[in-house]
This record gives C-alpha cells, sequence and structure tokens, in this order.
C-alpha cells in the first residue's frame, strides 16, 4: 500500500492493483496537461492564474483519493506551494512501486536461480591456486 502524508493526513492508495495504477496515471498525466495549457491563463493576474492551478490540484486529489480529500488536506484554499508539494509527493509514488516491482521481478526472476546455481558450481569445483601471475613465462 502507497502511503502519503499532507498536512498531518495521511492518505493511502494501492498502486499494486492494475486498474489503480491505471487511474493514478490518467489522473497524473491529465493533471499535467491541464496545468500546462497556456490559453486559459491569457488575461489573468498572477493571483487567478494560481487559483486555477490549486483547483486543478484539488480535483486531481479527490479523483484519486475521493471526494472530500482536498477540502481534508489542504487547509488553506489557495495555497499552490502547499498543492504542489502534495502533487510531487503523490507523483513519487509510482516511481517508489516501479523500483519496488523492479525489485521483486529481479528476486524472483530465472537469471538470478541460474547465476546462484553457477556460483554453487563454481565455488564447489573451484582449485586455490595461490599467489600465482596471469602471466607465465
Amino acid at each position: 500500500m502507497s502511503k502519503i502524508t499532507v498536512n498531518g493526513i495521511t492518505l493511502e492508495l494501492e498502486l499494486m492493483d492494475a486498474d489503480n495504477m491505471e487511474k493514478y496515471e490518467d489522473s497524473n498525466k491529465e493533471i499535467s496537461d491541464k496545468i500546462a495549457e497556456p490559453t486559459q491563463y491569457e488575461g489573468l493576474s498572477s493571483s487567478e492564474q494560481m487559483r486555477i492551478q490549486c483547483r486543478h490540484v484539488d480535483n486531481f486529489f479527490n479523483e484519486l483519493f475521493g471526494e472530500g480529500t482536498s477540502e481534508r488536506i489542504f487547509p488553506s484554499k489557495n495555497n499552490l506551494k502547499i498543492r504542489m508539494e502534495a502533487f510531487g509527493q503523490a507523483s513519487q509514488m509510482s516511481t517508489d512501486i516501479r523500483n519496488e516491482i523492479k525489485n521483486i521481478t529481479n528476486k524472483y526472476s530465472p537469471q538470478r536461480a541460474a547465476n546462484r546455481d553457477q556460483k554453487r558450481y563454481q565455488q564447489k569445483h573451484q582449485k586455490s591456486h595461490g599467489n600465482v601471475s596471469a602471466y607465465h613465462k
């Protein structure tokens, strides 16, 4: 189970479940696309642009962790910094899961078993040659 803590509130998401991972990936792509869309900011002040970005992050957390999540974890209605830090934590969840999957795969891969068997064979049949140089004349 993947967990992040935002403003003292722990959020959990099972990213080892392919359906949850798909939802996570879709939501992550959607928010990235929305925030990068330049036309929504045309003619707006910096504060208005920040509010738009806050709403995108709110929607991301509500989609991913359930309706009302953004109200629980973000005490300030329009603090972009807190939201971007939380989004960064959520983005890191995917990297952590990929690393965990890689470790599990490596642990049980056939190549690892073959390497282990090869090492055992070499240890069993290895003769001690002392301090002999590789070059003999």
